[in-house]
């Protein structure tokens, strides 16, 4: 296995300690890709998020100084032929090469070639993806004129990847906090998202008033509002994230420095448990005999689950029972 040279793993750790302040909101910019490239010296650099199952792009960025691809053709009519794309799709998410399944010379022969990479002057690509829902898919990718990547390339990347996965999911929850946050003069106590903001020793500073209603509902009823001992476990722990169901509901703490997003989502399906667990794999792309070998049930069990979920979401096909799935769940 590869191994970096000392000093890639200090610009490594230098870009993963300066990413966030760069990305803040949207975790990566131009000027974030632009020092990606620094890392992965590359003609073109970018970043995209896709939603696989509806065939949408719903976010670009490239590199400061990069022009986008002039390119006359919808990517998704040549997406199944994209080798990295189809071997990402399968739940591989690690640092690929265009070279790990073709040669140039067979790169040159194809559709894909022809449409896409040769139009905008590309023969080599390397790209890596943060672990994501086809619903949802988030790539980097590197692209070059000449000479291909190499495993140093790789490695580097492969060594990000938890990296960007939390940035992303940092990002986000900076979003919605300014988003609560910009209501909280307004926040009626029935509202399904809530603030609670710490003070720098860990105490409670303060707490909407939609948090103290949740907290309570799903911690147990208190005089004084503070926080329950499993909460407070939580934070010292270090953990992002905490989640509690309560029938049908589903509390989520997201922490962001010394302030907590709180919010309550609903299961509006009517389905079960197992149920929804079929339809979230139908919704991923496998087939009823992929779904039955993970979850160690038989095909026709797979059969009879999706027969009950088509009548109660009243629907016709696996399309549109997850495009309804889709629509309710969260990224």
């Amino acid at each position: 296995m590869s191994a970096l040279a000392r000093g890639d793993v200090e610009r490594l750790l230098r870009f993963v300690g300066e990413a966030e302040e760069l990305g803040r909101d949207e975790p990566f910019t131009p000027t974030v890709l632009e020092q990606l490239g620094g890392l992965i010296p590359a003609d073109w650099v970018s970043y995209c998020e896709m939603d696989r199952v509806r065939q949408r792009i719903l976010r670009t960025s490239w590199r400061s100084g990069d022009e986008e691809w002039d390119v006359d053709v919808d990517y998704w009519d040549i997406a199944p032929e994209h080798p990295v794309c189809a071997r990402h799709n399968t739940g591989d998410a690690r640092a690929l090469k265009l070279s790990d399944f073709v040669t140039l010379a067979e790169l040159r022969r194809t559709r894909i070639y022809a449409l896409w990479f040769g139009r905008a002057g590309a023969e080599h690509e390397l790209s890596v993806a943060i672990p994501s829902p086809r619903w949802h898919t988030k790539t980097f990718l590197f692209d070059r004129k000449r000479k291909d990547f190499g495993e140093r390339d790789r490695l580097v990347l492969d060594l990000l990847q938890p990296h960007f996965g939390r940035l992303w999911r940092a990002a986000r929850t900076r979003r919605r906090l300014r988003a609560a946050m910009a209501g909280l003069e307004s926040a009626a106590e029935g509202d399904s998202y809530g603030v609670i903001l710490l003070a720098p020793d860990g105490r409670l500073e303060f707490a909407s008033a939609p948090a103290r209603r949740l907290v309570r509902a799903y911690f147990g009823s208190r005089g004084e509002f503070e926080l329950p001992a499993d909460l407070a476990g939580w934070l010292e722990s270090g953990a992002q994230t905490f989640m509690r169901s309560l029938g049908d509901r589903r509390l989520t703490v997201e922490r962001s420095g010394d302030a907590l997003l709180v919010r309550e989502t609903r299961d509006e399906l009517g389905l079960t448990n197992r149920e929804q667990e079929v339809l979230a794999w139908v919704a991923r792309g496998k087939t009823n005999a992929e779904i039955a070998q993970t979850l160690w049930i038989a095909p026709s069990t797979v059969r009879k689950h999706l027969e009950n979920v088509y009548a109660k979401l009243g629907v016709r096909t696996r399309t549109e029972a997850a495009t309804r799935f889709l629509g309710v769940i969260e990224d």
